[in-house]
This record gives C-alpha cells, structure tokens and sequence, in this order.
C-alpha cells in the first residue's frame, strides 16, 4: 500500500509565474496565521527550480499584514517604554520615562533616558520632534555583536495611540480576550490604530478570531469593502470576516452582499479579492460554489487574478469550512486541469486532498502535455506516485521509462520509492 503525505509543495520554474503572482505569493506568505497551511506550494513554486511534495508549510491568502503588531515589537524587546521627549538635539534626544512596559531592570535611571543618535536605529524625523512628544521607546539587543549592543527606535504617538498602547491587554493573555480590545480601532481615524489593529487581527488564528465573530462589526465591514478610502490590501479580511457571521439573517445578507462585490466588474487583479471569494463560500455554502466553479473555474476565459483568488479561496475553505463536502471543492478544482496554466497548481491541490478520483484525468493530461510542459509532467508524476490505483501504476510505469530522472528525484524528494515501484 502506498504511503498518504500531507502533500504541500511543488516546485516549477519560476518564469511560468507572471510578476504579479509572485507578488502576491510572496506578501501572502506574511499573512494570517490562522489560515497558515496549504497554500505554500504557490510560494515554493515561486522561489524553486521544481521539486514535489513535502512537510507542512504554511501562508495565508487573505490579508498582509507583514509587520509585527505594537504589542508583538514590544514583546520582542528588551526595554518597552512610554515616554515624553525633553529635548531633541543633533547628538541625541532625551526623555522623561512615564510607563515601562518592559525591561525596568534594564533602565539604570527610571525616571529619564537620553539615547545619543548612533543608537537610535530608527529615528523619527528630526523636523516632526518637539518637546512634550509623547514616544514609544523599544530597544533590542544586537545579536551580532559582542556586548550585545541596545539598539533604539522611536515610534511617535499622540494621546490617543498613547492610551491605545499602555491600555493594550499582554500577548500572555487569551486571543478571545485580547481581540475585542482591537474591534473598535479598525478603520480607525488615526493610521497607526488602524494599521495596528488590523495587525493584530493578522496574527490571531483563524479559530480565534471565529469565537469573538459575533463581536465584529459586519455593517462597518460591508462600508469598507465598499469603501475607496480603505487600503485595498485590508478587504481580503473583511470580505472573510463577513462569512464568519453567526446569526442566519446577517449570514445571508452578508452572502448577498458579498455576491455583489463578486458581480462588479473589475480588473484582472483584485487586491483582496480572494478574501471576499473565501467569505462567501463561508456564507453561502454549497451555492457560493456552484458560482464560483461556473464563473472561474470552468470559463475559459475567465481572467487569470480572478482564477488564482478562486483556488486560494478553495485551499482556505478545504482546510477550514465544514458545509461543503471536500469532494464537490475537488471537483471544481479539478475543472482547471483544463487551463494548461493552472494545471499544475490545480494536480498540487488534488494530491494533497487525495482526491484520487482525479486520476485518470491526470493521466489524460499527462499524456497530451508530457513533451512540452515539464512542470506538469512533473506534478503528474508526484500524483501518480501517491496515487493507490492501479491506473496510476501503469502510468507511472510508463513514464518510468521514457523519463527515469525524473520519477526517481521526484521518489527522492517523497523519502523513498513507494509500493516498491
């Protein structure tokens, strides 16, 4: 009997990827936690020559939040401050200390601090500081040198993100504790609040952030998706968060209402659009499906972005939904094998969810493409090897002769040949 992997990656030459796939792969793979598996064979795709299946890996498709949140920066120092600046001058600043948030026993003067200007990694604009600026201080150890130097950066508060910040509840603390703290500073008027906030919504699992669902704003989200004002890059999020509602009558309207954003008509690339595809599948289910497949999966001439939103929504919907058998979302991936450009993500897929019903369609594409579309050859090869049908032996049997290398790295790279093959 052959050997199941959980199946998460396969390499092909980087140029078969526009520029803009790799973009997105690589701000996706600095995305939610939460929906951090099953997607990394885009971003191996991406980065390798081609390779197979493997361990797992993680990324998320819906939201990039690449840099670590305030509470995240303060965790990971080694001194955390709130202060008031002094005075700023061309060799250094100096501050009056107000809260330490961290590292007291590091401060030899817990009252005031100077920080002369070579310490200072990233320093605010010399033109924004005045006294009486209130500051958030954080210093980290340099790793690379030999006393471990403190290196400081000054991150510039108002009033507000300055109670935002010495009122935010401990990392120690449960995500369905700490995330409804963040509800209200979404979309907020300050830029630091609601960059921050939506952080820390992007570091939280996908359960967690399910279980405090019903405190979620869904009119506000619906605003935002509609919203020009709204960086582009936040409404994967929100469009998700929409099928996250509990109550049926909100469900609904959140499905109808994500329909419609579906139904605008837009360009290739929508910046968050897999986000929206991926709520709706939440809310609508089985339907949401059917529209999908018809619409992307099974169009031909369905536009690239639109399609690769559609897998991603799918991959994430595999891993977490519950409603939709995982044989009808195979069936509709299944349909790119169809799209040569596809074809080989799609086979990825199919393998990793053992949908082994696929093979003989593996098979047929296989044999058409073989000579000319390597990457696909190669896919092929990983599915048929993990394959327990006899039509995937015969097949594996065959291209075990006319292309030898190739089935034995792709074994190599599986650990070991399986089924004595």
């Amino acid at each position: 009997m052959k050997k199941l992997f959980d199946f998460n990656c396969l390499h092909l030459p980087i140029s078969s990827l526009s520029q803009r796939l790799l973009f997105e792969i690589v701000a996706s793979f600095r995305m939610f936690p939460w929906l951090r598996r099953g997607c990394a064979a885009l971003f191996l795709i991406a980065l390798a020559g081609w390779s197979i299946f493997s361990g797992a890996a993680f990324a998320c498709p819906f939201c990039t939040a690449v840099k670590p949140s305030l509470s995240e920066r303060c965790d990971e120092s080694a001194i955390a401050a709130l202060a008031e600046l002094l005075d700023a001058k061309p060799g250094g600043h100096r501050f009056r200390l107000q809260k330490t948030l961290k590292g007291d026993e590091l401060l030899s003067n817990n009252a005031s601090l100077e920080l002369p200007q070579d310490v200072v990694a990233e320093p605010a604009p010399g033109s924004a500081l005045k006294p009486g600026s209130l500051m958030l201080l954080l210093a980290r150890r340099d790793a690379f040198s030999d006393d471990r130097r403190l290196h400081w950066s000054e991150t510039p508060l108002d009033e507000l993100s300055y109670a935002y910040v010495a009122r935010a509840p401990s990392l120690r603390k449960p995500a369905a504790e700490r995330l409804p703290y963040f509800i209200p500073f979404l979309e907020h008027r300050n830029p630091l609040l609601a960059e921050d906030a939506y952080r820390e919504f992007g570091r939280a699992r996908f359960d967690e952030v399910a279980a405090v669902a019903d405190k979620l704003p869904m009119d506000s989200f619906r605003g935002w998706l509609e919203s020009d004002r709204v960086p582009q890059e936040r409404k994967g999020f929100y469009g998700l968060a929409l099928g996250l509602a509990r109550d049926p009558a909100e469900r609904r309207r959140n499905a109808e209402f994500l329909k419609r954003q579906i139904d605008q008509p837009a360009s290739d690339f929508r910046a968050g659009f897999d986000g929206v595809l991926g709520g709706y599948l939440l809310a609508a289910g089985e339907p949401g499906l059917e529209l999908i497949e018809e619409r992307y999966l099974a169009a031909p001439l369905a536009a690239s972005g639109d399609v690769r939103h559609a897998m991603t929504a799918l991959r994430f919907y595999h891993e977490y939904g519950r409603e939709i058998p995982a044989e009808q979302l195979a069936r509709a991936m299944r349909r790119l094998l169809a799209r040569e450009e596809f074809a080989a993500e799609a086979i990825v897929d199919l393998a990793r969810w053992q949908d082994w019903e696929s093979t003989a369609a593996v098979v047929e594409l296989c044999r058409r493409l073989e000579s000319k579309d390597a990457p696909i050859r190669r896919a092929a090869i990983g599915f048929l090897l993990l394959s327990p049908t006899k039509e995937a032996d015969q097949e594996t049997a065959r291209l075990r002769q006319q292309y030898p290398s190739e089935v034995a790295e792709v074994e190599r790279r599986l650990s070991k040949p399986l089924g004595g093959r």
